[in-house]
């Protein structure tokens, strides 16, 4: 059985986590000792370009990380729990009423051949075996759609996923989440798929169900302005690795990681005056990630010493820490 809550930590802390994959019998090494908390009640993004280990992240947190996956090392546990070493049945729990998942696409999180109705009873059926009855449950999937503001809530249940607009398939994805009385909202860019004023009414939504019901938040977004928007904590990731993090504030207003700065620089600015500039280079290849700072092959302040070691996490001020050697010398 899984034990009670611990209402005094965390409610998910990430320490040290590596995950590498084996990909036709070479090893693919994509986190590489990644470490973020999430409080309870409290908003945390994690940003940084696509094929960084953002979604790899939110797999491992509910553990439904494919085959071909293996766990170097650290932990993830939620509630004081480690979820790697979970039952069957705590891990059962954990997913049911613990952490929920609101996708990037919300027409590949809903079947459409089955009704919203059919697919809302069975998820709540399942957060709670043995308990309401059909009609109870009826009642809270349609308390839950209007909570997310959703007008008719019962043509809604009877509707199929097809016959509803993205946005509201959207809203119906995070009612179900809600509904099944989940503590952690983990959100993978859900706002990408639609147009922006949706998704700022998806992102507006997110933040008052924050407050109405005290939930947690790990919001995954490549979107400088949505995380600036929508969170009150920040962890900067690149290639596998956190090299930044701290208040929302503090990371945007001051930045100390030379990928940080130059994500700063990528985005647009309206009052004009320069065009936005990419950062030269890719990615690493994770099959051959490099020796010292993930970074050292695309910054332009890279020493020998950046190549062959990896950087300290420091703490720069207080809860805002880096990951680099120019900022443990005192150059950055």
């Amino acid at each position: 059985m899984p034990t009670a809550e611990n209402k005094s930590g965390p409610i998910l802390d990430v320490r040290d986590f590596s995950v590498s994959f084996n990909v036709y019998g070479k090893f693919s090494h994509v986190l590489d000792g990644i470490a973020f908390r999430v409080q309870r009640g409290e908003r945390v993004g994690l940003v940084g370009e696509s094929g960084c280990g953002k979604t790899t992240t939110l797999k491992a947190i509910l553990r439904v990380l494919p085959g071909n996956a293996i766990v170097k090392g650290g932990e993830v546990l939620f509630d004081g729990q480690d979820v790697s070493g979970m039952s069957d049945a705590a891990l059962s729990a954990m997913r049911r009423t613990g952490a929920g998942m609101i996708f990037q696409d919300p027409s590949s999180a809903l079947n459409p051949v089955f009704s919203i109705e059919s697919q809302f009873l069975t998820v709540l059926k399942y957060a709670a075996p043995g308990g309401a009855s059909g009609k109870q449950l009826y009642a809270v999937a349609t308390e839950a759609l209007s909570s997310v503001m959703l007008p008719d809530p019962d043509r809604i249940m009877k509707s199929f996923p097809y016959q509803l607009s993205g946005g509201m398939k959207q809203r119906v994805c995070i009612a179900i989440a809600i509904a099944a009385g989940c503590r952690l909202l983990l959100a993978d860019e859900p706002g990408t798929s639609l147009d922006v004023t949706i998704q700022d009414q998806i992102l507006r939504l997110i933040n008052r169900l924050v407050i109405d019901r005290g939930l947690s938040v790990l919001m995954v977004s490549h979107s400088l302005g949505v995380i600036r928007q929508s969170t009150s904590r920040v962890n900067i990731m690149y290639a596998g690795t956190v090299v930044e993090s701290g208040a929302t504030d503090d990371v945007f207003s001051d930045p100390k990681h030379p990928y940080t700065a130059a994500l700063m620089e990528c985005v647009p600015k309206l009052t004009g005056g320069s065009v936005a500039r990419g950062i030269p280079g890719r990615v690493p290849d994770y099959t051959q990630p490099p020796k010292g700072c993930r970074f050292a092959p695309r910054c332009p302040w890279a020493r020998d010493i950046c190549n062959g070691q990896k950087p300290p996490h420091l703490e720069v001020s207080p809860g805002h820490h880096v990951s680099c050697h120019l900022v443990s010398e005192g150059i950055q």
